[in-house]
C-alpha cells in the first residue's frame, strides 16, 4: 500500500467572474496589495478587471508589470525595488498571469522582507569533478531571515499551475540558468480561477500552455513517487485537456472550454504537488527555455515525445492507462 501526506493548499474560487471577490481575499491576509504581473497581461486588458475589483473596495493597490516570460534576476531586483517603495506593512501580493508572474512574484514575497534584492535564495545543482552532483550545491547561497509575504494567485493562463506550490525558477542573466527555489510560505494563501481572465490568450499561447498541462500529468502519473491521490487528478487533467484543449486552441472565447482547461491546468499542477516529481521532459525543457528565451510550454511540446519513447520500456502499463484518458480505443 502506497504511503503519502497531503499538505492542503489555501481557498481557490473558481467561476465566471470570480475576480471580484478579490477584496475579499485581500482582506483575508492584509489591507493593502502589490499587484505583479507582466506588460502583455496589461497591454491585453486584463489587469483593468483585477485592479477595479481592489479599488471598489477602497483598498490602496499598486501595479509591477516589468515581469519578463522566464523571469531574470533583473526582474526580481526591480520587483524588489518596487515594493520597497511602496512599502511592505500590510502587504498581500497579488500575482496576475502566467507561471513567470508568479514564480517572480512568489520570489519577490520570499525576498523583500529578509532584505534580499538578488537570486542568492535560489540555487541550481553543479557538478563536480566527477561529473557527479555536488551536493554542496542544493541549497541556496542565502537564508529566508524574515516572515514571507501572503501570496494570491491569478491566473490568467492555464498551463503552468504554479499557484499550486511555493516554488518557482528564476533565470541567472550571466549564463540563462535557470535557478530553483522553494519556500512554504509563498504558496498562494488563494487562487481565483476565473475563466474570463484567460480569453484573450492567443491560440499559439493557449497550445504550448495545454502541452503543460499534459506533461504536468503525464509525468505526474509515471512518476517513481506517484500516489493514488496525484494519479486520480493526473488522469482527470488529461481527459480535460484531451478534451477541450483542441477547442480552446480554435475557439478562444468559448468559455466552457477556457474554464475546463483552467480546471485542468489547476488538477495537473495539484497532481505533481502532492508527491510526484516531474521528470525528464522538464529536466531537458528548463535548460532549453532558459538558453534560448523559447516558451516553456513549447520546449515541453518538443521533449515529449522523445522522452515518452525513453521511458516506455518502464511504465508501459502507465502509458496505457494515459492511452485511454487521451481518448484512445481499448
Amino acid at each position: 500500500m502506497d504511503t503519502f501526506t497531503l499538505d492542503p493548499m489555501g481557498k481557490t474560487a473558481f467561476g465566471e467572474g470570480s475576480i471580484s471577490a478579490l477584496a475579499q481575499h485581500v482582506r483575508d491576509h492584509g489591507r493593502r496589495a502589490f499587484v505583479v504581473s507582466d506588460a502583455g497581461v496589461q497591454s491585453a486588458g486584463v489587469l483593468e478587471p483585477v485592479t477595479a475589483a481592489l479599488s471598489r473596495a477602497d483598498l490602496e493597490w499598486i501595479a509591477f508589470v516589468g515581469v519578463d516570460p522566464n523571469p531574470t534576476d533583473a526582474n526580481v531586483a526591480a520587483g524588489v525595488a518596487a515594493l520597497r517603495d511602496f512599502g511592505l506593512d500590510g502587504v498581500v501580493m497579488v500575482l496576475v498571469g502566467g507561471g513567470s508572474v508568479m514564480d517572480c512574484g512568489k520570489y519577490i514575497a520570499m525576498a523583500a522582507p529578509s532584505g534580499v534584492d538578488d537570486i542568492g535564495l535560489a540555487f541550481s545543482p553543479e557538478l563536480d569533478a566527477t561529473g557527479r552532483i555536488d551536493f554542496s550545491t542544493l541549497a541556496p547561497p542565502v537564508r529566508v531571515s524574515a516572515p514571507c509575504l501572503p501570496t494570491i494567485a491569478v491566473p490568467t493562463t492555464s498551463g503552468t499551475a504554479s499557484e499550486t506550490n511555493g516554488g518557482g525558477l528564476i533565470t541567472r542573466s550571466a549564463d540563462h540558468r535557470k535557478l530553483t527555489f522553494s519556500h512554504p510560505d509563498v504558496q498562494p494563501r488563494a487562487v481565483v480561477l476565473d475563466p474570463l481572465l484567460t480569453v484573450g490568450l492567443p491560440p499559439g499561447a493557449t497550445a504550448a500552455c495545454g502541452m503543460d498541462v499534459l506533461t504536468h500529468a503525464i509525468e505526474a502519473f509515471t512518476s517513481t513517487a506517484s500516489n493514488p491521490y496525484a494519479d486520480g487528478l493526473a488522469l482527470h487533467a488529461i481527459r480535460l485537456a484531451a478534451q477541450w484543449l483542441p477547442r480552446a486552441v480554435a475557439e478562444g472565447s468559448d468559455i466552457e472550454a477556457r474554464a475546463s482547461m483552467q480546471i485542468a491546468s489547476h488538477l495537473a499542477g495539484r497532481a505533481f504537488s502532492s508527491g510526484p516529481l516531474l521528470g525528464l521532459v522538464h529536466a531537458t525543457g528548463h535548460p532549453i527555455s532558459g538558453t534560448f528565451g523559447v516558451a516553456h510550454g513549447q520546449t515541453l511540446a518538443t521533449m515529449l515525445p522523445h522522452v515518452m519513447r525513453f521511458n516506455l520500456e518502464v511504465v508501459a502499463d502507465r502509458y496505457a492507462d494515459v492511452g485511454l484518458a487521451l481518448g484512445a480505443d481499448r
